[in-house]
């Protein structure tokens, strides 16, 4: 897997997508993870204190990035991903394929999940990436 340079342009359309979902009020976090697990756009809502520690947060987006690459493994017979979804006690987790990365979300644990996918796929449908 290559990686291909981002252009600015495409940064600025990612952040611009991930500071509107941010908008909505529950929630907490929006980034954009690429095939390496880094993240490559967005970020947690202003004022919002991560439960996890920098380094932690690191492994998390690179765990998340193993468990959606190997969940595509089985594509070809399942079909694709549309979404995966995780709801702790403390926090709810959503990624959302973006070409070969994902969209990574995390929301007050009591959020409606269904309502912030249909959000993160009305925005980040239209924007066209490859491995990044």
């Amino acid at each position: 897997m290559g990686s291909l340079p981002l252009s600015s342009e495409k940064v600025a359309e990612l952040e611009d997508a991930c500071g509107k979902l941010l908008e909505y009020e529950e929630i907490r976090f929006v980034g954009v993870i690429n095939h390496l697990g880094n993240m490559i756009a967005g970020g947690f809502k202003k004022g919002i204190e991560p439960l996890l520690n920098q380094q932690n947060i690191k492994m998390v987006f690179m765990q998340m990035n193993l468990d959606f690459n190997m969940r595509q493994e089985y594509n070809e017979i399942l079909g694709d991903i549309d979404y995966i979804t995780s709801r702790r006690k403390k926090q709810l987790i959503i990624n959302v394929p973006l070409g070969e990365n994902f969209v990574l979300i995390t929301a007050e644990p009591q959020a409606d999940d269904k309502k912030i996918i249909k959000m993160a796929e009305n925005l980040f449908d239209e924007i066209k990436i490859s491995n990044i």
